[in-house]
């Protein structure tokens, strides 16, 4: 008797506790949108997920845009990856944009990812045409609804994705001038990724990019043939005019945990922003001490670099141009000011789109 009063009791409980989760709202990353089409050339639905810069809506800039293929599952990495990046200075405002799909993710990116059809995995090889989706239809949607540097465009792509950023590496190669690739997918078809290097190679001797290319140090454990190695070698080997590239092993990764890792180094690699040799005697200039109410820095030169003392240490400052600098690991850039006799006034710290002058008091 006390168990037939009891089972009922519990189905109860677990209905209400079940109608409870039901009806909580889902998680969603804030300040993103999503967008939803059909392609008229591949006849496949795409999904794309949208993250804005901060303050986006209250100017008129135009940003740079990365695309993340597999953004179910690296636009929310990519997402928070950006945000500290950009924090800490090491990355412009952007525009990401996540590929993905509505369903069916496995056989999706299988199809999508590969070059070419290779048998015993149906419906692959279909990289050309979804090549012409992000040109011809992804690329002018986002070009036509958000404030875009239609001239900086980046692409992410970890494992099959990796494969496909090579593959639209050498046969659209104006598409993109950034590359962040993570644990490419090289042993495709029999390594076909080193003839279409080749091939290219043979045709141009240009590749105007910068490229950051990983792998996992345990995947190369468990990989032979030493394909990663073996392909950086053969791209730097081509000697390409306009062509960054930096390869790295992760530490202590494995394949699919060098998504997040891999992309947030490459983020730093590939909008790492240039160190400009500054004459000395305009160096000397911008020595000397600042202040904006009670924060003040001085500012020293040794060598061939500037360097600030804080309250809290001392940083080297990185000349991007002759008047302007930066430190590694902290946003906002100084530029300096002087009047109309050439003599330096203080500089302007930009931090974003609030603009603080410290005045040189020496």
């Amino acid at each position: 008797m006390h168990s037939s009063k009891w089972f009922p009791g519990l189905l109860l409980f677990f209905f209400y506790i079940s109608t409870a989760y039901s009806q909580k709202p889902k998680v969603e990353l804030a300040g993103t949108e999503v967008l939803k089409f059909t392609s008229v050339i591949d006849s496949q639905q795409y999904v794309l997920y949208i993250n804005l810069p901060d303050n986006y809506s209250k100017t008129n800039k135009k940003y740079p845009v990365l695309y993340v293929t597999d953004g179910q599952w690296f636009f929310p990495s990519m997402y928070v990856g950006y945000g500290g990046q950009h924090y800490d200075g090491f990355v412009p405002g952007l525009i990401t944009v996540g590929i993905t799909w509505p369903d069916n993710y496995d056989a999706s990116r299988k199809r999508d990812f590969t070059p070419n059809h290779v048998d015993g995995i149906p419906n692959s090889g279909n990289a050309p045409k979804f090549l012409a989706v992000i040109k011809n239809e992804i690329i002018k949607l986002i070009d036509s609804t958000y404030r875009v540097e239609e001239n900086d465009r980046a692409l992410y792509g970890t494992s099959l994705g990796g494969l496909f950023a090579i593959y639209t590496l050498f046969h659209e190669p104006s598409l993109f001038n950034r590359y962040i690739i993570i644990s490419p997918a090289l042993e495709w078809d029999n390594e076909i990724v080193f003839k279409y290097e080749k091939n290219f190679a043979e045709k141009n001797h240009a590749l105007n990019a910068k490229i950051f290319i990983s792998s996992g140090e345990y995947e190369e454990a468990i990989f032979s043939g030493n394909t990663f190695n073996r392909f950086v070698s053969q791209v730097k080997a081509s000697k390409y005019k306009g062509l960054a590239l930096e390869s790295m092993v992760l530490d202590r990764m494995g394949h699919s945990g060098s998504g997040t890792v891999g992309g947030i180094m490459g983020l730093q690699s590939v909008y790492s922003k240039p160190v400009l040799k500054v004459d000395s005697f305009l160096l000397d200039q911008y020595t000397g001490l600042y202040k904006l109410n009670e924060n003040s820095i001085t500012v020293t030169r040794t060598g061939n670099f500037l360097y600030g003392t804080f309250t809290g240490g001392k940083a080297r400052l990185d000349a991007d141009t002759n008047e302007t600098f930066y430190i590694k690991g902290l946003r906002g850039t100084m530029q300096f000011k002087k009047d109309n006799k050439g003599k330096v006034t203080g500089y302007n710290l930009f931090l974003d789109d609030d603009t603080l002058f410290f005045k040189k008091l020496d």
